[in-house]
């Protein structure tokens, strides 16, 4: 039987169904019974998790978070943060500044949190991808008055900007790597993260594997887009979704259902239940 420990999640695209909100009931199903038989899930998501609150309701057997694109990971069950990489402020400071002057819709992961000023709110929200996500932006974000004044320094996890006119890209990626290096990624078409250097799902799953004692055999991943890479690369059990990019269907060793299908319940009942 395989020692599978772990199995890591991503969200959009992957675990959850095309509202960006609902996990489908055989991808619920095949994850509590993999936990029954000692495999942890992990959610693996580029988001915050107050704004992931609801999936780890449906699952019932979050065990760990994997936060902002590998910033920082969670102890659902404790609350401990087992590992964080943040931005350093001589980057963000400035970045955001230059968000709000080109009034980009963009938002900001601290400390679990996710914040979008207040100002920016109903543009920020009307990029929101289904009327589901955005009620959970709506109802789990915090709206402040000024943005860089409420931020501690050094806990800010990701910038995450939802939309970037393709002819700005190039501009914008520029001005902020001027300010200090970052690492700058995309999950869906024309939106830019950013985060501190080297942070990504990969990096950050070996950090808390490292901690708890497992290597890459023993953990199983799902992904479908460019933040998902490193993880698909490094773990042993790598799956990417039938919606997948190509690129994440090159770096995962097997491919399976689309989201939709719940393809993530079908590769767990095929290589960890039925095995």
């Amino acid at each position: 039987m395989n020692d599978i420990r772990l199995i890591c999640l991503d969200m959009d695209g992957t675990l959850l169904d095309d509202d960006h909100a609902t996990v489908p009931p055989r991808n619920a199903a095949a994850l509590r019974a993999a936990a029954e038989r000692g495999a942890a899930a992990v959610i693996s998501s580029g988001r915050a998790w107050d704004l992931l609150r609801e999936v780890d309701a449906q699952l019932g057997v979050t065990k760990y978070a994997v936060l902002s694109n590998g910033a920082a990971v969670l102890d659902v069950t404790s609350g401990e943060w087992m590992y964080r990489n943040c931005l350093p402020d001589q980057a963000r400071v400035p970045l955001v500044e230059l968000l709000l002057d080109w009034s980009l819709p963009f938002e900001i992961y601290c400390q679990g949190k996710n914040y979008i000023q207040a100002d920016r709110k109903e543009e920020v929200l009307s990029h929101a991808f289904t009327p589901q996500f955005r009620r959970i932006l709506a109802e789990y974000s915090q709206f402040p008055e000024h943005m860089n004044e409420v931020l501690p320094a050094g806990t800010v996890e990701k910038i995450h900007v939802f939309y970037v006119p393709p002819e700005r890209r190039r501009e914008l990626e520029e001005t902020a790597l001027g300010w200090g290096p970052l690492s700058i990624t995309s999950s869906f078409q024309n939106n830019m993260e950013f985060t501190a250097p080297g942070v990504n799902k990969g990096t950050a799953v070996q950090a808390l594997c490292k901690k708890l004692g497992l290597g890459p055999e023993q953990v199983m991943a799902f992904g479908d887009a460019g933040n998902d890479l490193e993880l698909l690369r490094w773990a042993g059990w790598s799956f990417a979704m039938a919606n997948a990019t190509e690129e994440a269907k090159a770096a995962a060793r097997y491919v399976t259902g689309s989201n939709h299908d719940a393809g993530v319940g079908m590769a767990i009942e095929q290589y960890l239940l039925n095995s």
